[in-house]
């Protein structure tokens, strides 16, 4: 038989704990941390803020001969960066930059050509002049004939960017394979000639439809929106349960600890306690996850408005009526899930340190799930992916980023059935722990007297 529940004692339930978390400052910051980010961002935009400074490296070249080939492959490399982005399309309304980028590392003549006096200035003791300005020598590297040949040692106090000794050394190693090859009478412009004339592998999808060429069947960058999407709806299902779940644990912790339950079972139900508790916790993670849905449903608007015909269809696509169905179910019945859990551990609690050893085998449980969505971005038809799909406690995240394979409507309908099943005996076992816990003043010393009593058959001490 049900428990009879009054509703109006559950909305006053739910309004007191949605309203508990909503007045405070933590909540609104949280809340608002998005937009402040994406207004700093946008502001840095305008403002065209460096976070990277110019950093001014120099080379002492004893041989003489490595030095200006190193800055001149340096600039090359520039130059065609700056050649790709020449060649970007414009997409749509967007204005694409065509300026040439930057180097944020610049080459420059050594300030004394010994290397005890470079030293000085790469540690800040003496300045180079650049223009009008005084700057400090980020690093100075150091090639010479050593006895067994050329050596290079590089100089910087910033063991964080050594960009100047990653282009040394690219260099040293390009010229090493060119040596090899004139060993056999070849040449690098041989070599990558030979590379660029071997045969292209080309991606096709036969489940496209034909156009009558092969193009149209081609698997490009747009065929992969709707695996991201899925991931993204994923990892948001993950952060919904959790955070939902986790207050959901704090409130009960909290309410236990001040005496709180107690006042509310002389006047309610447990029943009205715990649907009550499910419904103010579940308004409040949707109105804290607002932000993020809302900054996603702005991206899809922008990639839709601005973006080409083929990622507009993408797009469309990926948001099937599957993804529309079972997003809400599994978010409910994951949410119910855990939350029921979380709540049977914050009413076994007796303190905060307490409820961290309780919980800490769930929230790993629910760490390892998350990793479902990466899984199952590269490989969603890993049976891997396909087991955690039906395993209770992965199966709102699995079946979720199982949704770009097309499971048939069977498949989804039973999982969720699984779970829901589950959610119940969940529910049931969490009444049976928070009457325990609460009702009986008991706590995990408590379970635990229980099971040595019972299964191990030890007397009660006192």
């Amino acid at each position: 038989m049900l428990p009879q529940i009054n509703l109006r004692r559950v909305y006053l339930i739910a309004r007191r704990d949605f309203l508990g978390y909503i007045k405070t400052w933590g909540f609104w910051i949280s809340f608002l941390m998005p937009f402040i980010f994406g207004a700093l961002a946008i502001i840095a935009s305008q403002f065209d803020l460096d976070m990277d400074p110019v950093r001014y490296e120099t080379i002492l070249d004893d041989t003489g001969v490595h030095a200006q080939a190193i800055i001149d492959n340096e600039n090359e490399l520039w130059r065609d960066i700056t050649d790709a982005i020449q060649n970007i399309p414009v997409v749509g309304n967007s204005k694409a930059s065509k300026e040439a980028v930057q180097p944020k590392t610049i080459f420059v003549e050594p300030p004394s050509n010994d290397i005890e006096a470079l030293k000085s200035y790469v540690k800040g003791e003496k300045l180079i002049t650049i223009g009008e300005a005084q700057v400090r020598l980020n690093s100075a590297t150091h090639i010479y004939e050593g006895p067994d040949g050329i050596e290079v040692d590089y100089w910087s106090t910033n063991i964080s960017n050594q960009y100047a000794k990653g282009a040394v050394s690219n260099y040293f190693k390009k010229q090493a394979e060119n040596d090899y090859l004139a060993s056999g009478g070849l040449n690098s412009d041989g070599y990558a000639d030979a590379k660029a004339n071997a045969p292209v592998v080309k991606a096709f999808d036969p489940s496209k439809v034909d156009t009558g060429n092969q193009s149209g069947q081609a698997i490009t960058d747009i065929d992969r929106i709707p695996y991201g999407v899925a991931a993204f709806a994923s990892l948001l299902l993950w952060l919904t349960i959790f955070s939902g779940a986790y207050m959901l644990l704090t409130s009960m912790l909290e309410e236990k600890l001040n005496k709180l339950l107690e006042m509310m079972l002389a006047t309610t139900r447990l029943s009205e306690i715990m649907l009550g508790k499910l419904l103010g916790i579940a308004v409040l993670t949707i109105t804290a996850m607002l932000p993020y849905l809302l900054i996603g449903l702005a991206a899809a608007i922008m990639a839709a408005l601005m973006g080409p015909p083929e990622m507009v269809a993408a797009l469309a696509n990926a948001i099937t009526l599957k993804l529309l169905i079972f997003f809400p179910i599994f978010l409910v019945l994951g949410y119910v899930f855990y939350g029921a859990l979380f709540i049977a551990m914050g009413a076994m609690a007796e303190s905060m340190q307490d409820a961290q050893t309780i919980t800490t085998p769930i929230v790993l449980v629910l760490t390892m799930c998350v990793m479902v969505v990466p899984i199952g971005f590269k490989s969603p038809d890993s049976p891997l992916i396909a087991f955690a799909s039906w395993f209770p406690l992965s199966a709102p995240f699995a079946a979720i980023i199982r949704l770009p394979l097309d499971p048939p409507w069977w498949e989804l309908a039973l999982s969720a059935s699984f779970l829901l099943v589950m959610s119940v005996g969940v529910i049931w076992l969490a009444g049976r722990i928070f009457q325990y816990g609460v009702l009986s003043g008991s706590g995990v010393k408590g379970i635990t007297n229980w099971i040595g009593r019972v299964i191990f058959r030890r007397k009660a001490r006192g």
